[in-house]
Protein backbone atom coordinates (compact mmCIF):
# COMPACT_ATOMS: atom_id res chain seq x y z
CA UNK A 1 0.00 0.00 0.00
CA UNK A 2 1.07 3.55 -0.82
CA UNK A 3 1.13 5.89 1.62
CA UNK A 4 -0.11 9.36 1.67
CA UNK A 5 1.93 12.41 2.33
CA UNK A 6 1.52 13.93 5.93
CA UNK A 7 -0.65 16.92 5.77
CA UNK A 8 -0.78 17.64 9.08
CA UNK A 9 3.11 18.97 8.86
CA UNK A 10 2.32 22.91 9.20
CA UNK A 11 5.22 23.50 6.53
CA UNK A 12 2.98 21.67 4.13
CA UNK A 13 -0.16 23.84 4.70
CA UNK A 14 -1.59 25.90 2.38
CA UNK A 15 -2.62 29.25 3.48
CA UNK A 16 -3.62 32.78 2.30
CA UNK A 17 -0.69 34.41 2.72
CA UNK A 18 1.39 31.54 1.29
CA UNK A 19 -1.41 31.37 -2.16
CA UNK A 20 -1.03 35.47 -2.09
CA UNK A 21 2.78 35.06 -2.03
CA UNK A 22 2.63 32.64 -4.74
CA UNK A 23 0.14 34.52 -6.74
CA UNK A 24 2.12 37.75 -6.48
CA UNK A 25 5.85 35.89 -7.63
CA UNK A 26 4.01 34.43 -10.52
CA UNK A 27 4.96 35.35 -14.19
CA UNK A 28 1.48 36.97 -15.19
CA UNK A 29 1.36 39.14 -11.96
CA UNK A 30 5.28 40.38 -12.51
CA UNK A 31 5.58 41.08 -16.21
CA UNK A 32 1.97 43.21 -15.18
CA UNK A 33 3.41 45.17 -12.60
CA UNK A 34 5.98 46.09 -14.73
CA UNK A 35 4.39 47.38 -17.59
CA UNK A 36 1.66 49.23 -15.36
CA UNK A 37 5.15 50.52 -13.58
CA UNK A 38 6.43 51.89 -17.01
CA UNK A 39 3.14 53.17 -18.48
CA UNK A 40 3.06 55.75 -14.92
CA UNK A 41 6.53 56.89 -15.80
CA UNK A 42 6.30 57.48 -19.03
CA UNK A 43 3.45 59.58 -18.43
CA UNK A 44 4.89 61.23 -15.41
CA UNK A 45 7.54 62.23 -17.87
CA UNK A 46 5.57 63.28 -20.99
CA UNK A 47 4.19 65.98 -18.27
CA UNK A 48 7.43 67.10 -16.92
CA UNK A 49 10.35 67.02 -19.32
CA UNK A 50 8.71 65.86 -22.58
CA UNK A 51 6.32 68.88 -22.16
CA UNK A 52 9.74 71.24 -22.18
CA UNK A 53 10.95 69.48 -25.66
CA UNK A 54 8.10 68.97 -27.44
CA UNK A 55 7.71 73.28 -27.20
CA UNK A 56 11.23 73.25 -28.02
CA UNK A 57 11.34 71.50 -31.09
CA UNK A 58 7.83 73.01 -32.65
CA UNK A 59 9.67 76.64 -31.76
CA UNK A 60 12.22 75.41 -34.00
CA UNK A 61 10.30 73.61 -36.42
CA UNK A 62 8.61 76.70 -37.40
CA UNK A 63 11.79 78.54 -37.47
CA UNK A 64 10.82 80.48 -34.44
CA UNK A 65 7.51 81.66 -35.75
CA UNK A 66 5.43 79.90 -33.04
CA UNK A 67 4.88 79.44 -29.17
CA UNK A 68 3.26 75.82 -28.02
CA UNK A 69 1.78 75.42 -25.23
CA UNK A 70 0.59 71.86 -24.04
CA UNK A 71 -1.92 71.53 -20.85
CA UNK A 72 -1.46 67.61 -20.53
CA UNK A 73 -0.13 64.90 -22.57
CA UNK A 74 -1.64 61.39 -22.11
CA UNK A 75 0.10 58.72 -23.63
CA UNK A 76 -2.37 55.35 -24.76
CA UNK A 77 -2.24 52.35 -22.55
CA UNK A 78 -0.45 50.10 -25.56
CA UNK A 79 2.21 53.00 -25.58
CA UNK A 80 2.10 53.82 -29.46
CA UNK A 81 -0.33 56.80 -29.27
CA UNK A 82 -0.61 59.49 -27.58
CA UNK A 83 -3.11 63.00 -26.46
CA UNK A 84 -2.10 66.50 -26.04
CA UNK A 85 -4.97 68.73 -23.95
CA UNK A 86 -5.24 72.23 -24.07
CA UNK A 87 -2.66 72.47 -27.09
CA UNK A 88 -2.52 75.97 -27.98
CA UNK A 89 0.09 77.73 -30.69
CA UNK A 90 0.72 81.29 -30.26
CA UNK A 91 3.20 83.63 -32.66
CA UNK A 92 6.30 84.01 -30.99
CA UNK A 93 7.37 87.24 -32.78
CA UNK A 94 6.76 89.88 -30.74
CA UNK A 95 5.81 92.06 -33.77
CA UNK A 96 2.91 89.86 -33.88
CA UNK A 97 -0.54 90.93 -32.58
CA UNK A 98 -2.58 87.62 -31.01
CA UNK A 99 -5.41 87.56 -32.98
CA UNK A 100 -7.60 84.49 -34.10
CA UNK A 101 -5.87 84.43 -37.43
CA UNK A 102 -2.39 83.67 -36.34
CA UNK A 103 -3.46 81.47 -32.80
CA UNK A 104 -4.27 78.37 -32.92
CA UNK A 105 -5.65 76.21 -30.06
CA UNK A 106 -7.03 72.31 -29.90
CA UNK A 107 -8.53 70.98 -26.77
CA UNK A 108 -7.93 67.35 -27.79
CA UNK A 109 -5.33 66.56 -30.33
CA UNK A 110 -4.40 62.64 -30.40
CA UNK A 111 -1.87 60.90 -32.15
CA UNK A 112 -1.62 57.65 -33.28
CA UNK A 113 1.81 55.54 -34.43
CA UNK A 114 3.59 56.97 -32.47
CA UNK A 115 6.28 54.84 -30.20
CA UNK A 116 6.74 55.86 -26.41
CA UNK A 117 8.03 52.49 -25.50
CA UNK A 118 11.57 53.05 -25.94
CA UNK A 119 10.96 57.10 -24.41
CA UNK A 120 12.82 56.56 -21.21
CA UNK A 121 15.43 53.66 -22.36
CA UNK A 122 16.49 55.82 -25.39
CA UNK A 123 17.62 59.22 -25.89
CA UNK A 124 17.52 58.91 -29.66
CA UNK A 125 13.97 57.29 -29.19
CA UNK A 126 12.86 60.27 -27.45
CA UNK A 127 14.28 62.59 -30.34
CA UNK A 128 12.66 60.82 -33.10
CA UNK A 129 8.99 60.61 -31.08
CA UNK A 130 9.77 64.59 -30.50
CA UNK A 131 10.55 65.19 -34.33
CA UNK A 132 7.61 63.19 -35.00
CA UNK A 133 5.48 64.68 -32.76
CA UNK A 134 5.91 68.20 -33.54
CA UNK A 135 6.07 67.66 -37.19
CA UNK A 136 2.38 66.58 -36.97
CA UNK A 137 1.45 69.50 -34.61
CA UNK A 138 2.47 71.83 -37.54
CA UNK A 139 0.35 69.41 -40.31
CA UNK A 140 -2.55 69.42 -38.44
CA UNK A 141 -2.24 73.67 -37.65
CA UNK A 142 -1.54 73.99 -41.54
CA UNK A 143 -4.24 71.06 -42.86
CA UNK A 144 -7.12 73.36 -40.38
CA UNK A 145 -5.89 76.33 -42.01
CA UNK A 146 -6.90 75.11 -45.10
CA UNK A 147 -9.93 73.96 -44.05
CA UNK A 148 -10.85 77.22 -42.25
CA UNK A 149 -13.71 78.86 -43.60
CA UNK A 150 -13.14 82.44 -44.74
CA UNK A 151 -14.63 85.09 -42.67
CA UNK A 152 -17.10 87.99 -44.40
Amino acid sequence: MKQRPDTTDPGRKITVAKWLKALGLSPGILFSAGYLLIYLLTNSYLNSEFKKTISRTVEAASDNHYSLTIGHLRAGFDLHSLTLEDLGLTPADQGLQETSENCFSVRELCLDDINLCNLLFSKKAMERSTREISRRILLYRQKAERTAEPVQ
